[in-house]
């Protein structure tokens, strides 16, 4: 009758303004996708750092959805604006939102027909710089601790998940910054519209992208980030953890096994005075250390598209023992024109580095044309 569905109604309606539990699906569901190599996973959380990084599942017999966040006691998130996500449900428009967010819940959507599934998948859009990504927590990051769906609401086997796995390590052009052109990190950072997702798409792999500002092989980034990797000091290096101390590898292993590894550091190396000689060091030994924890993995060791420290790139690849798995790429003056003069705005980049969204998304096909070749050529070698 009109009135019992008016009851209904109002119940759902109380459940989605007070927060209610109902049905809490903790991160450890395993119909929930994390992009692999950006989420740091505890028992009651799911915690990451990087823009870019991003969560997708399906769910049915719910009409309501709701994102429930872990807020640690210490150390405290930012009281300002710091980050920015990004979700769409069911393949409707993007919508942002800014943390810190109100209280722990994100309310997502109601009223949603509960006799459909539902697709749902959210993305770490932007962040700041002057909040660190690193150190103690660290409070940059977002940690996500549960879906929130009313009774009876479940997820459901994930039929968008692609078939390969990759992991990209880069600076800022990785994570997205002035792909809109310059302004509030907030404002202009856009990681989903980046060469990295182009890549992806070419290449049809789930993509985990590593990418921190001013980061280098040798460098720091901002956010107190360490360098990729420092030659002799592994608690100084990055690469093969989520934030300080806290490992990526499992048993030395990355978990699952990646198809695809892509790195295109150099370009901070370049800006920040490092010689040549201590670069090729730097690249030498993270092939090595990465080659370890991939045994498998197709790696390509790419010169920054401006073009930066590409005689030690080239040279640290060329003493590499290596194996039939490793590639270079280098994408010539093709990818360097307009992005090789910081400060000096271009057609493809509004400070002369960073590429706007439709360049970094062109140079994303070319990189996945480009590694497709090398992989055949190999192959018929």
């Amino acid at each position: 009758s009109p009135m019992l569905r008016s009851c209904a109604l109002l119940l759902a309606l109380l459940f989605y303004v007070a927060g209610a539990q109902g049905a809490v699906i903790p991160t450890s569901d395993p119909n929930i996708y994390w992009s692999d190599y950006n989420w740091y996973r505890s028992s009651s959380y799911a915690q990451s750092v990087n823009p870019g990084a991003y969560f997708k599942v399906t769910f049915t017999n719910s009409s309501l959805l709701a994102l429930q966040l872990h807020v640690p006691p210490s150390p405290s998130p930012p009281t300002t604006a710091y980050m920015t996500l990004r979700y769409s449900l069911d393949s409707a428009p993007y919508v942002n939102i800014t943390l810190p967010a109100p209280g722990n819940i994100i309310k997502i959507a109601s009223g949603l027909s509960s006799n459909s599934s539902h697709t749902f998948v959210c993305y770490i859009l932007n962040s700041v710089f002057t909040v660190s990504r690193w150190y103690n927590g660290p409070p940059n990051s977002v940690m996500i601790s549960g879906l929130q769906l009313e009774d009876g609401g479940k997820t459901a086997p994930n039929m968008m998940i692609k078939p390969k796995r990759m992991l990209a390590y880069w600076d800022s052009i990785g994570e997205g910054v002035r792909t809109l052109g310059v302004g509030d990190a907030l404002v202009v950072d856009d990681s989903t519209i980046t060469w990295a997702f182009s890549l992806a798409e070419g290449l049809d792999a789930e993509i985990s992208v590593i990418g921190f500002g001013s980061q280098g092989y040798t460098v720091t980034g901002v956010g107190d980030v360490a360098p990729l990797f420092t030659p002799g000091n592994d608690s100084f290096s990055a690469w093969d953890k989520y934030f300080d101390a806290q490992s990526r590898l499992t048993t030395g292993k990355f978990s699952p096994p990646p198809d695809y590894i892509f790195c295109g550091h150099g370009t901070n190396d370049y800006y920040r005075g490092i010689s040549s000689s201590v670069v090729q060091a730097s690249v030498s030994g993270w092939l090595q250390a990465v080659r370890a924890a991939a045994p498998s993995a197709h790696i390509f060791l790419c010169v920054p598209f401006g073009g930066f420290h590409r005689i030690a790139i080239t040279q640290a690849f060329g003493n590499y023992t290596g194996d039939a798995r490793s590639y270079l790429l280098d994408l010539g003056a093709e990818a360097q024109e307009g992005l090789s003069s910081l400060g000096v705005p271009s057609r493809f980049a509004d400070d002369g580095l960073h590429p706007l969204g439709p360049r970094s998304g062109q140079l994303g096909g070319i990189l996945a044309v480009k590694a497709t070749k090398e992989i055949m050529k190999k192959k018929m070698q």
